[in-house]
């Protein structure tokens, strides 16, 4: 079963040599990953009226900025089991975005940016369909006042609220850390491709937050997910680390985590 649906998806793919790039058909619907290279969501929206939309909405922040890039059917060309997406971004810096098959869930994506004959950023990531509201939007719609209330908060650091990827089930989803120095805290991770909104989280006291110079460790709540969570202070602004979880004694589920700290609006 999962051959047969395979090569369906393949076959979505493929195209005669003789056909011509107006004809061209991607699957349909909505499509979103994460670059991790820069830290933002990849959303490919592809519409049966041949009108579509490549979205890229930054993760630190609070998931504010978008950037949004249309086209059309004339700008997709495939060949074999894959189509290259190409657009002009910046005036003159020329985009190709390369899609193929991804086992039967999903795509992969090599996405490419150059000017003239100027080849300067390579990056690749994978996009799951979405079939309801994007990741972003829902995160939006349910946790915005989190990010409102971090931006009128002045914390010193370390302490504050985080926002960026943490590689979960081997996949990057987008995580959210609130550090408090007196009050509970947590750890939330809200994975792509969820028809509703949800959200895994593992959370802890103040009690349960040890920070040693560079160094903060958590013991969290959560038994199967991030029980246990180390993270490195790179600068005011940026953490890193990993998360995992410990049964019967033993450390499981190791996940790495990059978090971007949002900061107070200025007044």
């Amino acid at each position: 079963m999962r051959i047969s649906l395979l090569l369906l998806f393949v076959a979505l793919f493929s195209i005669n040599s003789h056909s011509i790039a107006g004809t061209l058909e991607l699957p349909t619907g909505l499509w979103e990953g994460i670059s991790e290279d820069d830290m933002t969501f990849r959303l490919l929206q592809i519409n049966e009226s041949g009108e579509h939309h490549f979205y890229e909405v930054a993760i630190a922040g609070g998931l504010k900025r978008v950037r949004r890039t249309p086209f059309t059917n004339d700008d997709i060309s495939c060949v074999e089991n894959r189509c290259t997406i190409k657009t002009v971004i910046e005036g003159d810096v020329t985009r190709a975005i390369t899609v193929s098959p991804y086992l039967d869930t999903g795509l992969n994506v090599l996405e490419s940016s150059y000017r003239g004959e100027e080849h300067y950023i390579s990056e690749t990531y994978q996009l799951i369909r979405q079939d309801a509201k994007s990741t972003p939007r829902k995160f939006v719609e349910n946790r915005k006042q989190i990010i409102l209330d971090a931006e009128q908060r002045d914390t010193p650091p370390p302490f504050g609220t985080w926002i960026g990827v943490m590689h979960y089930l081997e996949r990057p989803e987008l995580a959210l850390l609130e550090l408090n120095e007196n009050e509970p805290g947590s750890l939330r991770v809200y994975r792509k491709g969820e028809k509703a909104f949800s959200e895994l989280q593992s959370l802890f006291s103040a009690d349960e937050i040890s920070i040693d110079e560079r160094i903060i460790e958590i013991d969290g709540s959560h038994t199967t997910f991030a029980s246990k969570i180390i993270l490195f202070v790179e600068t005011d602004y940026r953490i890193s680390g990993y998360t995992y979880a410990v049964h019967k004694g033993y450390p499981m589920a190791l996940s790495k985590i990059t978090l971007h700290r949002i900061e107070p609006s200025q007044p």
